[in-house]
């Protein structure tokens, strides 16, 4: 296990070897940050931080290109309306859009009802590098739906991901003592559900307070 408190990109380019991750499972930020007034209707707003501002959605894939093995895949989250730009971006680096995987949320964020439909999912991309063997164990007895339906987890980080969700990802797309890489660790979900299933696991966060978070879940195996 290596847990690494920087930027992403520094951080791989510094301690991460060429084709030595088997899957790259990630959710960077999304740029979608802004004020709103969800936070009277009993739920935290969408401005997440400076952290979600600014962000470079695109150069930290040339270095998931690098590090990840002939036979690897590359899954990352991401608001829809930015999905469609990842995706023409990561195959100029050589990788092949596989499928689309989806995050139904049991406990979505309110909205106005009576002007939207409410925003009760959120969406992945499954990569895989072009002309690789990738790793897929089907877990269903008929087919492996790309759906996963569960509650929003919170309390540690803001876009904090359910652990179930990453648990299963990471059973279908590795096998054990596989290398499972998070470049944009967060609250350390991904690294918990690595070890809690035997994968080796990558960690990176720049966010210090984070990392902090991530390293005492990862190490005491707390939930």
């Amino acid at each position: 296990m290596l847990l690494l408190n920087g930027d992403a990109i520094e951080m791989m380019k510094a301690h991460v070897q060429d084709e030595s991750v088997d899957l790259c499972l990630t959710d960077p930020p999304y740029n979608i940050s802004k004020q709103n007034r969800f936070s009277s209707m009993g739920r935290a707003g969408i401005d997440f931080g400076e952290w979600d501002k600014g962000f470079d959605l695109f150069s930290y894939i040339d270095e998931v290109a690098r590090v990840l093995k002939p036979d690897g895949s590359f899954i990352v989250f991401n608001a829809w309306r930015n999905l469609g730009a990842i995706a023409d971006y990561a195959e100029t680096q050589g990788f092949a859009t596989k499928d689309l995987f989806r995050l139904e949320k049991s406990n979505p964020m309110p909205r106005n009802r009576d002007r939207r439909y409410i925003s009760d999912y959120e969406l992945a991309i499954w990569f895989v590098v072009d002309g690789g063997k990738w790793v897929f164990n089907r877990l269903n007895d008929k087919y492996e739906r790309p759906k996963y339906v569960g509650a929003v987890e919170s309390g540690l980080h803001p876009t904090q991901k359910n652990l179930g969700l990453m648990e299963h990802l990471i059973k279908v797309h590795s096998n054990p003592e596989q290398v499972v890489l998070d470049p944009f660790m967060g609250s350390g979900t991904c690294g918990l559900a690595a070890v809690r299933n035997g994968r080796n696991f990558v960690g990176i966060e720049r966010e210090k307070s984070y990392y902090d978070i991530s390293v005492g879940r990862i190490a005491n195996g707390n939930v």
